[in-house]
């Protein structure tokens, strides 16, 4: 049988941060210190879609929320700025949404652009 040792006097570890244990206090109320000890800091990833790039930003609010950004770059093109798209609880959802809005963006770009071009050509040409 194994005895469980008494670690009391260590300071337990959340993460890669300390925790600060507060006496007198429920584990509630010791648990949103230690979310608020943690260091947030922004995500970012990026992606190629359809000649588009992707750069996708979960970057952390004053509510202990990620927001999506993104920015869409087209070679050639001035670069469209999406900057808090929605909120979420994990910067991994923040940087999917951010990623999946920017590929739904492209696409009805792209369909926007190519309805425009046919309706050019639908155009009768003047002699």
């Amino acid at each position: 049988m194994d005895i469980q040792m008494n670690r009391s006097k260590e300071t337990p570890m959340f993460g890669a941060t300390r925790v600060i244990s507060i006496t007198g206090q429920s584990a509630g109320e010791r648990r949103t210190v230690a979310a608020h000890s943690r260091r947030v800091e922004p995500l970012d990833c990026c992606a190629e879609h359809e000649g588009y790039r992707l750069n996708a930003l979960a970057r952390p609010t004053t509510d202990e929320l990620y927001a999506a950004d993104l920015v869409i770059v087209r070679p050639g093109f001035a670069s469209r700025h999406f900057r808090a798209l929605d909120q979420f609880y994990d910067a991994t959802q923040a940087l999917r949404y951010a990623m999946r809005w920017g590929r739904i963006w492209v696409d009805h770009e792209l369909e926007k652009n190519a309805r425009n071009v046919s309706r050019m050509e639908d155009f009768p040409r003047q002699p």
